[in-house]
């Protein structure tokens, strides 16, 4: 791969930028909430939750560190600090059984440390590869595999994985963001305002949607039934859901200000409602501020059911992560506090 080719998990630029007032909104019925242990700056930009008995919530910050706590009430399990200049923890995934939790590290290119989930252990890498026709593959290295028994990547949901990769620096840098869809037979690709829906069987087109962010990653996800997409883009500000089969536009989610930043679209494991997390600046009597942004959307017909902006800090900057049974979902914020709360009523 040429030198200037490299693989990273995106996190989508946190800025600070001017918009119109707006009223504030609720917040979420809170469970429990948990600041960073060591009160240094960081922000926590992945969050996991364990299936099976969702013992445990994962997360990962700009700091390096990844922690794993009770999902219950948030005490600490265990920390494990990634290695020297590797950069933000800036993705979690658990494996399909909640015995692994695979961990992406901003520097580190197209591989995941995999660690064992009940302590942490370092157990070897899950590594990407992106083929010629553009196919995303996940393989596990011989430390893995020496580690776990494993040679395929069939423990892990590839829906639960983003991959980035970044050609060239400065203003001529490309960025291209994937996603996959839950049956494992579609993914996306987005760049420079063009997303590109694949097989992943032959690499064969099955859609080109212009949508997307030009110059930066494009948050997205498809949805449980795979037969749509959801990407949000800046301009205009707005996050679109798109029919796979025809390209159809099926539902917009406009933001309430032009302004406001989306950082993750997730949905509800039914599939019922979308939800966008980021960040919405208003003016006050002392200048600029923001606050971190959560949005619940119906997507049935597009209508905003809940805005949460109380307990959310400057910026929401993760995505949402829901528990086993979709009673709780988990999100991190900008100043570094993990957040468990009540899933709202639809």
């Amino acid at each position: 791969m040429n030198t200037h080719r490299h693989l990273v998990h995106g996190l989508l630029a946190f800025s600070l930028v001017m918009g119109a007032a707006a009223h504030a909104q609720s917040a979420p019925q809170i469970v429990w909430s948990a600041p960073t242990p060591n009160g240094l700056a960081n922000s926590i930009v992945g969050v996991a939750w364990a299936p099976g008995s969702g013992a445990r919530v994962a997360v990962g910050s700009t700091d390096r560190w990844v922690r794993a706590r009770a999902a219950s009430n948030g005490a600490l399990a265990w920390s494990v600090l990634q290695p020297h200049r590797s950069g933000t923890a800036d993705q979690v995934v658990y494996s399909n059984d909640g015995v692994q939790l695979a961990v992406h590290n901003s520097n580190r290119g197209g591989a995941y440390r995999v660690h064992r989930a009940s302590d942490g252990a370092f157990l070897g890498s899950l590594v990407i590869t992106i083929q010629p026709n553009e196919v995303v593959t996940f393989t596990p290295d011989a430390q893995l595999t020496a580690s776990t028994g494993d040679t395929t990547a069939a423990r892990w949901r590839i829906v639960n994985f983003s991959v980035v990769r970044i050609v060239g620096s400065g203003y001529n840098k490309i960025s291209t963001n994937w996603v996959f869809s839950p049956d494992g037979q579609l993914q996306a690709s987005a760049s420079q305002g063009t997303i590109t829906v694949q097989r992943r069987s032959d690499g064969g087109t099955m859609r080109l949607l212009t949508a997307g962010n030009l110059r930066t990653t494009t948050p997205m996800q498809f949805a449980p039934d795979s037969a749509s997409l959801a990407a949000w883009a800046s301009s205009p500000n707005e996050t679109t859901l798109f029919r796979i089969s025809d390209g159809a536009v099926l539902r917009r989610f406009p933001n309430a200000q032009s302004n406001e930043g989306v950082t993750a679209v997730r949905f509800s494991p039914g599939g019922t409602r979308l939800v966008t997390t980021g960040y919405r600046p208003f003016e006050t009597s002392e200048g600029w501020d923001q606050r971190g942004t959560i949005r619940f959307w119906r997507v049935s017909d597009g209508a905003l059911r809940q805005t949460f902006e109380s307990g959310t800090g400057i910026g929401v900057t993760s995505a949402v992560t829901w528990s086993p049974d979709f009673t709780r979902f988990a999100y991190g914020t900008y100043a570094g506090t993990v957040v468990v709360a009540n899933v709202p009523a639809p």
